[in-house]
Order: C-alpha cells, then structure tokens, then sequence
C-alpha cells in the first residue's frame, strides 16, 4: 500500500503538472472505485471545475478544485494515478466483446505515434515508459479528460482505491480520524511521548495506528525502528524519554529518505508517469528476511506483529526493555 512518501511524491508531480489544468469530463468505468457521491452525480458535479492546488493529509491524496470542491483520493493497496499527453485515445470495445474481461481490466488507451518512437527505440524516460505502457493494460477505473487534451487516468488493480467529492465545508468531516502528520511542526519528541503513554501494546502496532500518526506504514515503521534501534515488540509505553527523541528523528528521516528516492516500489507502486521508486535499494530491514544487516551483519529477521509481516535485526534491536523509566513517569 502506498504510505506517505508514495503519496507526497505523488502529490509534488500532481501539483507540478496539473494545477491551473481544467477538468472536461470524468468517466467512471467501476463505480465502487467512487466513495461519495453515487458515480453519476460525481461525474457531473467535477466536470469543468479546474484544480487549484494539490495536498496531503496522511495518505490521502487531496486535489483543491474550483467552486469550493475537494477532491480526496485513498490509493489503498493497487491504486496510481497516471498522466497521458494528448494523442491518447479510449478504446472501450472490450466491454461489448468480453464482459468478465473488462470488468477485471477497463478500457485500453491507444497512441499510434508513441508506438512508433518506442519501434524506433527514441530517447526520453516519459516517452519510453508511455510506449512500454501502450501494450500493458491500465486497469482504469476512473478518468479525467482534462481541457488541454490530457488524460488523468486513476488505475487500481484490485479496485480497493476509493475517490470521493466533497465541499470545503466537508473536509474536516473527509480526513476525521487522522491522527498528528509526522512530517508537520506538531511532531514533537514531547507529542510523540503523549501519544505513547498508556498504550501497553507493541510499539509496531502503536505507529501503524493512523488515529495516532497518519501516513506511516507498515514499510517505514520497521525502517523506522530499525533506525531508533528499538525492537518492535518492545511495550510502547516502556520507552525513554531519550528513545521517544531518537525514535521521531528516526520517523522523519525514514520518511523523508523515501520521499527523496521517489517511493518503494517493489510490487504495484508508480508515480504519475509510470515510473517505479527507487527507495527499495535503500531499504535497511524490510523484506530483507535471512540477508545480512547493513549496520552489524546478523541476519534480519521476520516476525508478524497485530498480523503485520515486521522486519528487524535481533542484534541491532534487542528485546529487552531498557531498564529507564518510561516517557512521563517518575
């Protein structure tokens, strides 16, 4: 699932490429993929309005539209948004010939000319990658035609992204639940320990909760413990004052290390060109099950943590709770 660096790298190429860009028309090809309104209202109520800006909150994708709208996109496990030039046209004949087919992929979108200049093996990454995409079905669920002649295509493999439009006034109600940004001035040593406090369960499963920290995943909380030297296991309320500091260092730089590096793509992941993130080769522990530990040499180890896989090295991240009081108490 894309957690917050694949989301905010997304977000910075939206922003760059599509704010001041109009939106002609949108087309639904699986209406469950559209949260609120129903898939007809929604199509409707989106057209002509032009994006103005383009956020983040936890990973929720947030597209600031004309006429007091706000569009917020949950990628969940499969879900990516793809920009196609002009040139690109939809081709929905599958629906007609095979129903089963194009329920499980969508429409194709076919460019003759991007097809030649890959025959032609012609330089340009965006060009190439467009070409390479040319044979390989989208599974769009949803695209947005905009004005100029692009197209935004939202593709979902596994149909679990849901898109949903709602009006400024709503959006307090759209991002309910999330918890502190871990990349925003209120992440402080002394919230992080606040947050701890009390909580008696395994200090993996405390990051993952997104009541608490939105945005960080099951990917940067091992890389993020991994980096404090604290063990997954370990009782989140039994920590230092000292490692609750070490530990949101640890949370920002992990973080910011992916944003960097584009994401971690190792299975479905791809910004807004197609292109993978290269932040799986920077990886210290996760899914790094039996190899070496770059910091010690041990093996990294694989538990599951509340169902979670979790990555650790045993050596690096002892169990043992330290002996200091935890954060907060006498």
């Amino acid at each position: 699932m894309p957690e917050l660096p694949e989301v905010e790298y997304t977000a910075r190429q939206v922003r760059a490429a599509l704010v001041g860009a109009s939106i002609a028309e949108a087309l639904v090809f699986w209406e469950r993929s559209i949260a609120r309104p129903d898939s007809d209202a929604f199509c409707q109520e989106i057209a002509g309005r032009r994006i103005e800006g383009v956020r983040r909150r936890g990973k929720l994708l947030l597209l600031d539209l004309s006429g007091d709208y706000l569009l917020t996109i949950h990628r969940r496990m499969t879900g990516n948004l793809l920009v196609l030039p002009p040139g690109w046209h939809l081709d929905c004949r599958l629906r007609k010939q095979d129903r089963a087919s194009w329920e499980r992929v969508g429409p194709a979108f076919l460019n003759e000319s991007y097809q030649c200049r890959c025959q032609e093996k012609r330089q340009g990454e965006q060009e190439e990658t467009l070409c390479l995409l040319h044979d390989q079905p989208f599974y769009c669920r949803v695209c947005f035609t905009l004005a100029d002649g692009r197209r935004l295509l939202y593709n979902d493999l596994r149909k679990f992204g849901k898109l949903a439009l709602w009006s400024r006034g709503q959006e307090a109600e759209a991002l309910a639940g999330l918890g502190l940004e871990p990349l925003g001035p209120d992440f402080t040593s002394e919230r992080l320990a606040l947050l701890l406090q009390g909580k008696k369960r395994p200090i993996k499963q405390v990051l993952l909760e997104q009541t608490l920290i939105a945005g960080l995943g099951n990917i940067y909380a091992d890389e993020a413990l991994f980096v404090a030297s604290i063990h997954p296991l370990r009782r989140a309320d039994t920590l230092s004052c000292e490692e609750v500091a070490v530990l949101r260092q640890a949370i920002v730089a992990v973080l910011q290390l992916g944003i960097e590096h584009g994401g971690t793509s190792f299975n479905d992941y791809r910004g807004l060109w197609g292109e993978a993130g290269s932040n799986y080769a920077h990886m210290q522990v996760y899914q790094r099950t039996g190899q070496p530990c770059r910091r010690c040499g041990t093996a990294i180890q694989r538990i599951s943590v509340a169902q979670r896989s979790t990555h650790f090295c045993p050596h690096c991240q002892p169990v043992s709770q330290s002996a200091r009081p935890s954060c907060g108490q006498p």
